[in-house]
């Protein structure tokens, strides 16, 4: 049901972001008058097989174009593409730049059989609705293309010390409560970036191409869903303070994440240390220590809990 919701309301998300959607449904009505129009005053043997050529071109664009708008058959298409993609992706079966170029072109080669200023001036402002038409696989597609959604925040770095120290910090109180220096480390941005250049002795519970997809060349290997709970829900925790996190998925829903779930997942995933940022209201801090079960300890503007095995 939340596929078919996202199909059924992926046109008209899609329709908001540019124009460029309207300059293909022109293309195809115009192609099919051309082609038409085309048939009627050639229908010489010299010109069958180009005609047919062409038809079958506008009939596929115009048929998967509609696949994509129709709710039902988009459907249909998100399950082809294993649902791994948003609606946005389903439009790559259609050939929109090809056709809006081809519809482009038979409308100049017919208007500049008389060249004149105002044909001159048509073309300009063919062009200008091109460009300014925008892509909606864009700036709109960005969030997309990362495993997780973008979180909208700024990451606040604690000003008191740098990554470093703080792991530096982190690494000689590991030795000093186990006597050994590698961990497994669940901590804010600014420390996960840092920890696997700072030394090969500590394991992020994931890496940066977790926010940033191009580290990882948007590849198809991505993090399991708990791993991607840990990180949206410290995110959320550090930019607002707040211990819940709803999770919007369009396989599964709205879904709440809080500590109790994360701790859970921490510890399968054999974390040793978990950070956890330093600008913590008091009942949120109390809060969090009564989840865990045991007092968080402060370390360089930070919280530090030790998992217990």
């Amino acid at each position: 049901m939340t596929l078919l919701k996202t199909a059924l309301n992926g046109w008209t998300d899609y329709t908001q972001h540019g124009k460029f959607t309207a300059l293909l449904l022109v293309a195809i009505l115009y192609l099919g008058y051309t082609i038409h129009r085309r048939n009627a005053l050639y229908a010489g043997a010299g010109s069958k097989d180009r005609n047919k050529t062409t038809m079958t071109l506008w009939l596929y664009s115009g048929l998967t174009a509609f696949a994509c708008i129709c709710p039902l058959t988009a459907l249909f298409l998100m399950k082809y593409q294993t649902a791994f993609y948003s609606y946005v992706w389903i439009w790559a079966v259609v050939p929109q730049t090809a056709l809006i170029a081809w519809a482009a072109a038979e409308f100049l080669c017919g208007l500049w059989k008389k060249r004149t200023l105002t044909n001159l001036m048509a073309t300009v402002i063919l062009l200008g609705i091109v460009f300014l038409s925008s892509n909606p696989v864009s700036e709109w597609t960005k969030e997309q293309t990362a495993q997780i959604p973008v979180m909208d925040m700024t990451i606040q770095q604690n000003p008191e010390t740098s990554p470093w120290e703080t792991l530096s910090d982190l690494t000689e109180y590991r030795l000093t409560e186990s006597g050994d220096a590698s961990f497994t480390l669940w901590a804010p941005k600014e420390i996960m970036a840092a920890a696997r250049a700072y030394s090969a002795e500590i394991y992020p519970v994931y890496g940066r191409s977790i926010w940033d997809a191009s580290l990882g060349s948007y590849s198809y290997d991505t993090y399991a869903t708990g791993q991607e709970d840990l990180y949206l829900w410290m995110s959320h925790l550090e930019a607002t303070g707040e211990t819940e996190y709803v999770r919007m998925d369009e396989s599964t829903g709205a879904r709440t994440i809080d500590f109790a779930d994360c701790l859970k997942y921490a510890a399968e995933k054999n974390v040793d240390i978990v950070l956890l940022p330093g600008n913590l209201r008091k009942e949120t801090l109390s809060e969090l220590q009564n989840t865990a079960g045991s007092k968080l300890q402060p370390l360089d503007g930070y919280y530090l809990l030790t998992m217990q095995k």
